[in-house]
Formats: C-alpha cells, structure tokens, sequence
C-alpha cells in the first residue's frame, strides 16, 4: 500500500470497514493483515470530496469517498462515505450521519462488481442523417415485419449519435490525428498515411497497436509534431462495414462491389436489431445513401425444451458438437426450422430432433441407398433409361406430379424466407409421397428381371427426384444434399447447381386426385383389418367400394387389390345390402328445437328411407314433420352409425365407404401361411447378410396345416426368396409362430 495513499485514509476508519466485512479480513489485537487487501486511487486528492479509493479484498470490491473535510453524496458509485465528521460539526455542515449500502452493478457474466465512470468519447453524428436512415430502413422486406416497423423501426425513430471510440489496446485504431494547438486529422488511406507520416513508412505497415501508435505527422497549422489518438474504434464498427471493406472498395474491386451490393438477404438474431444490423444501415446510408440488404429474417432465442434460457450456470445447454456427432450437422439445421418459424423463440427439444432424424432422414437415405444398390445391380446407365413422362406408367406421372407442386411451394416458401413451410413440406412429400408410396408401391419393378419400358421409367422417374430434391433441399441439408447429388450425376458439387424450376405442364391434377382418393380407401381399409386383427399378408377374396368412384379410380383399381392384399375389388350401386344403418337424435342439438316432441322425432328417424339417410351423409338436409310441424332436419342433429352384415367388415372415411369380405377359404387361408414364410425367410437372409441375388436352400418343420400351405404355394415361395430348395427337414432350428402353428425354418446360402 503506497503511503501517499494512506494518509489520505485514516487507518482507524479503515480498521473499522475491515473489521465490520465480516469473513473477508480478518482483525486480532488490532493488527491488520492487509496482504488480501487491494487500493487504488482514482485521482482528486487534496479535493474536496473527490478523495475516491477502490478496495479490493477477496476479489470483492468497493468504492470510498474519503473526503478530508466533507463527501458529496451526490457522487454516483460510492459504496461508503467516510467523511472527517468533527470538520462537519465544528463548521455546523453535520445533519445527520449514517452508513448507505446499496445495490451494486455485477457482470453478468462472471459476476464481479463493476466501476461505471464516465470519459470523453468520438461520436458519429449519425442524428444529421436520421431522417435517411429511417427512409432507408422502410425500403426494407423484414421478417417478421414487425421487427422491422416497431422493434427496430420506433428505435431509429429516436436514434442518438453513435459513441464511435474505446479506451481499449486491441482493434481497429481509430485514425485520428491530434497536435497540441488544437488541429486535427483523419486519415483515409494507405496511401495518405505514407505521405503525410514524418517517418519513414510503406504501404505495409501493421496498422495496429503498437505500430501505428509510432506513426506521426506533421502539423500544417503550427508544424508540431502530431500524435494518433489512443482510441480504438467500436467492433460493431467492423462489423457494419462488412458490405465494404469484403471487397477492399473504394480501394479496388468497384465493379465487382456494384454486382453484389446491396445484398439480397441477411439472417441474424433479433439481439442484433440494434446491433449488427444498425450498424450496417448507418455505414451504408453514411457511404451509399441506400439500405445494404433487401430481406431481413430474424430469428429469436434458442430455448431448452422447456423454454428456459439455455446457461451453462444452469447445466440446460445442448452440447452442439455431440449432437452434431451423434445426430448429424445436417439434422440439427433441419430441426430448428422444423419445430417452429424462425422468428419464435425455439423450445430444443432432444426427442424432437429424433423424430425429425426418423421422419425425414431415415426415409430419404433408405430410398437414396436403395436406388443406388439397385442401379449398381442392374449396372444402370441412366442416359438409356430416358423414357418420355407420357409413356410412363401413371404412378410415376404422379411423381413426377407431386415433386413439381412440391418445388413449387418450397420455391415460393424459400421466397417468403419461411423455412418451417420449406422443411414440413419436404418432411411429408420424402415420407408420404416418395418412400411410403412410391417407392413401397414400386419395388416389385426394381426387382424385375428384364430391363424394359416399365423398369426404365421407375429408374429414371426416381433418379430425376432425387437430383431435384438434393438440390432443393441443398441450402438447409448441405451435406447430404451434395452426397446425393454428386454420386448421382457424377457433377463437382450441388452448390454450384442452379436453383430448380418447378414445370406448371407436369402437374396432372386430375391424375393426384385419383391416387389421393385410392390411398384414402386404402387407409380405410388397413384400419378395416387392424380392427378386425385381420393380418395384412392374409388375402382376402373382395373389397366392395361405392360405384360413383369406379370412373375416378379406373385403371389404379390394381393398387388397391395389392396394398390390401385382396383378390378382387366390386364397384357397388348400393352399399346399403351390405350394411346397418340405425340414426338416432343428437339430443345435444335437438333438444330446445323438439322438447316434449322428442320422442315422435326419435321414432320417425327409425323410419327415415335409406335415400334420406344418404342424404344426411353427404351434409344435405331433408324435411320432416313433428307433432304437425315441419322442420328442416341436418347432419348436426343427428348420429348416424353404421354396421356391416355378417360376413362383412365396413369402414368409412369422408363418405366413402370400403366394404371387406372377411370370409376366408382353406385356399386363402394357405396363402396368407405361405407369405408368412416368405417374409421370415427375407428377414433371415438380411440378419445372415446375404447378397440380394444370393440363392439359397430353405428346409422347414411344421405342422400338417402349415406343411400343406407350404406344398401349395412351394412354386411362390421359391420365386420371392430366390430358393433353389424348399424341403422338409428335422435340423430346422429357428423357431416361429403362425396362426399359433409351430414353425422351424433354416436358410443356407447355395
């Protein structure tokens, strides 16, 4: 501790503070271990009031005004006032004496108390240039635009000058120049550097600290040697000249700058509305007198899942580089979206980013790996599988249908900058339309033996979505996106591809309406069988569906007896011989409407014809009279259920009915025991790691009745596994169930 400091302080009343900061020093026998103790002067002594100290104990630190003869206690900061109090009562000056503590300003980082003080500064008269600046700003598309209008917009409304300098060692050097008479620079260049410094300097000077801070010129006023400023220029400085300094420009580039200023699009955090993004709008309007971007998307706060702020404190981050580890880079870009619209703070939620990874990812590998692993196969050349889209089959004109009214919605969504609508739409399109239809619907083609028309177009119509899905997707799943893409045309990279256009003349909407409606009954239907715990790979002999439909489906009737697995689809007139119908009232509805009238109602709706129960159905409404009144009767007043007769199973959807005949034959009974086996035999090939054009020997053990089914369908059997040999065998060891029949099942590789 310096003496000319101390004496300022009276070590009594410093005692006195030390002993009364309980834990942090400690006082016996009036001895002072003053080795955990730091002072420091800030200036004034012999002042009146200023004579302020910073004590440091612990790390813990306080400010004193320890006035020789009175303390202003206007002076912001202080933590103890110490004044001489025998000064202030002899001069009659004592009103009242006590000790003020308060709150004190913390780092919100690492907690410590912090000393605010103020000091001269450079400022940017930006308050000359307002007006333009909030003009500028206007001519701007923010997203979303109330960012832009109120947040940011109402701000600038009430901007003040930009405090342009800091008292900090490290940044840009601030270029200013200054001589003791009063004159002053600023340097522009390099080049004005050089010719106006007294030393000898080239343009390759570090213009850092602390080799600019050698650097002087010579005053033109009085001819004194002039000193550069100490100050550093704000960081945000730096950042807000970006758009310029990229290019070097005025400097050189200038046409090149021209072609790419302002920029098309910025994406920042919304912290940044009075950071970055102010600072490039001032500097541009301050340079160009125009804004430096035409888009803005802001995106908020990334928050744990249950939408706390994320604090390494709190133990709530999501470590990104694990993540990324586990999951993929690719698949954490696609989440954030994902989950909500950029500008809506993000609840990140681990299980979330799983279902993404399931439902986007994992379909469009599985059907990149599975074209790719069948081209290799058939050694594909895709240039020869260029089949017209006319000639194609109508499930890949559907495609082919469906990914252009995808590209045209992302293409218009990528406009609006809505990523969520971008990712959502990719997500359903990958796993609905492409992987759980199409390609499902299709492999029976890629299995083909023969290289014809049919296969030619399932090639070349999934080839051509996959290239244009790795190049839409390129600015969200990079990585991927340029696997896929490179591996497919054999190009340098998707990120030097153009932008895809989407074709208004390959939307066939007529023909997506019919594969909608097909699907539609098809999803009645598996509901029909889970149900009825009808196995999905037990035929069935009849689907029967409404007959208005058999023009809309025609010839995609075949898709429905597959999927269903059923071996023939009726169009019927009527559906009602197959059904029960029983309406009863909806005595939520009707109740005020009929009162004491109810039962009549009720009775009469027992008699309602089949025509006017259709017509209830389809939303119309029929007149009936009640107790001598007539009343227009609707589907909200009623609750019609329906009931298959025997031997029938009824689903319906968005009025449409599908009808199953769940009657089952010993033929069909033995068929649905032989596609058992084939899917157990495919499952034990791929856990045995078998080629897919490996033949093999199946031998089995079973019962008579699963025996019989086997000998029945040997001939199918044989064909879906690749089988050389379907023989019975004591040795079969793996064990399965079907229809509670013991099966034994072994499978060897010829």
């Amino acid at each position: 501790m310096c003496k000319s400091q101390t004496k300022y302080m009276p070590l009594a009343l410093f005692s006195f503070f030390c002993y009364n900061y309980k834990g942090l020093l400690l006082v016996k026998k009036g001895e002072i271990k003053l080795s955990k103790i730091k002072m420091f002067s800030l200036g004034g002594l012999d002042e009146n009031g200023k004579n302020m100290f910073v004590i440091e104990i612990d790390k813990n630190i306080f400010v004193f005004e320890a006035g020789l003869k009175y303390a202003d206690e206007m002076t912001l900061g202080i933590d103890y006032i110490i004044p001489n109090i025998s000064y202030l009562k002899e001069n009659d000056k004592l009103f009242r004496k006590q000790r003020i503590v308060h709150n004190y300003p913390h780092c919100w980082r690492c907690h410590t108390p912090l000393i605010y003080y103020s000091k001269p500064s450079y400022y940017l008269e930006v308050t000359k240039i307002k007006d333009k600046i909030v003009a500028n700003n206007k001519t701007v598309n923010w997203y979303p635009s109330y960012v832009g209008e109120k947040r940011f917009g109402n701000w600038l409304e009430n901007l003040n000058d930009w405090a342009i300098s800091r008292s900090r060692y490290w940044g840009t050097p601030l270029p200013y120049w200054i001589c003791s008479c009063g004159h002053t620079e600023m340097i522009g260049s390099r080049k004005e550097l050089v010719e106006k410094a007294i030393e000898d300097i080239d343009e390759s000077i570090e213009l850092h600290r602390p080799f600019i801070d050698e650097v002087h010129l010579k005053c033109p006023e009085c001819g004194k040697r002039m000193t550069r400023c100490k100050d550093v220029i704000d960081c945000w400085f730096d950042s807000g000249a970006m758009p310029f300094a990229q290019y070097h420009y005025p400097f050189e580039n200038n046409d090149l700058f021209e072609t790419q200023f302002p920029a098309d699009f910025i994406c920042e955090g919304i912290d940044q509305t009075r950071g970055w993004f102010y600072t490039l709008l001032v500097i541009s309007t301050f340079v160009k007198g125009v804004s430096p971007f035409k888009n803005v998307l802001v995106n908020d706060l990334l928050l744990d899942a249950h939408g706390k702020k994320m604090s390494k404190t709190m133990g709530n981050i999501v470590e990104p580089f694990s993540t990324m580890k586990e999951y993929g880079a690719d698949t954490v870009r696609f989440y954030l979206p994902y989950v909500s619209p950029v500008w809506v703070p993000l609840k990140f939620d681990i299980n979330g980013l799983k279902e993404v990874h399931s439902k986007f990812f994992n379909p469009l590998k599985n059907t990149y790996n599975f074209f790719s692993m069948y081209a290799n196969i058939d050694d594909i050349n895709i240039s020869e599988c260029n089949i017209p889209l006319e000639k194609r089959e109508d499930i890949d004109r559907w495609l082919i249908s469906k990914y252009n009214k995808l590209l045209k919605y992302v293409t218009e969504s990528y406009d609006e900058y809505d990523l969520n609508k971008v990712v959502r739409a990719l997500t359903d399109f990958v796993s609905d339309d492409l992987s759980n239809w199409y390609i499902r619907r299709n492999r029976n083609r890629f299995w083909g033996s023969t290289l014809d028309d049919s296969k030619k177009s399932v090639y070349i119509t999934t080839y051509e979505v996959l290239v244009g899905l790795s190049e839409m997707m390129a600015p969200i799943v990079p990585f991927l996106s340029e696997e896929m893409y490179t591996n497919l045309t054999g190009k340098e990279s998707v990120h030097l591809a153009d932008y895809p256009k989407y074709d208004e003349t390959k939307i066939e909407e007529l023909l997506e309406e019919k594969m909608d409606l097909v699907r539609e009954l098809i999803s009645i239907g598996r509901n029909i069988r889970e149900e009825q715990k009808l196995r999905v790979r037990q035929p069935l002999s009849e689907i029967l569906i409404d007959g208005k439909n058999s023009m809309v489906i025609g010839e995609l009737t075949e898709l429905i007896k597959e999927e269903l697995n059923v071996k023939k689809v009726t169009y019927v007139k009527d559906t009602s011989e197959y059904m029960n119908f029983t309406v009863k009232p909806n005595f939520r509805t009707v109740g005020k409407v009929f009162g004491s009238n109810l039962k009549e109602f009720q009775d009469k709706l027992l008699e309602l014809p089949l025509s006017d129960i259709k017509k209830l159905q389809n939303n119309e409404s029929i007149k009936m009279t009640v107790a001598g009144t007539e009343h227009d009767i609707y589907s909200d007043m009623v609750d019609i259920r329906i009931n298959a007769k025997d031997g029938f199973d009824v689903g319906m959807e968005n009025n449409n009915f599908v009808i199953l005949n769940d009657t089952l034959t010993d033929d069909l009974i033995n068929e649905g025991i032989a596609r058992e086996i084939i899917s157990k035999v495919q499952t034990m090939r791929k856990n045995n790691n078998y080629e897919l054009t490996d033949r093999i020997t199946v031998t089995y053990n079973a019962s008579d009745k699963v025996k019989n089914a086997i000998e029945e369908f040997s001939d199918y059997i044989k064909k879906e596994t690749l089988a050389t040999k379907l023989e019975f065998s004591e040795n079969a060891n793996e064990e399965f169930f079907i229809d509670n029949e013991r099966v034994l099942i072994a499978v060897s590789k010829n």
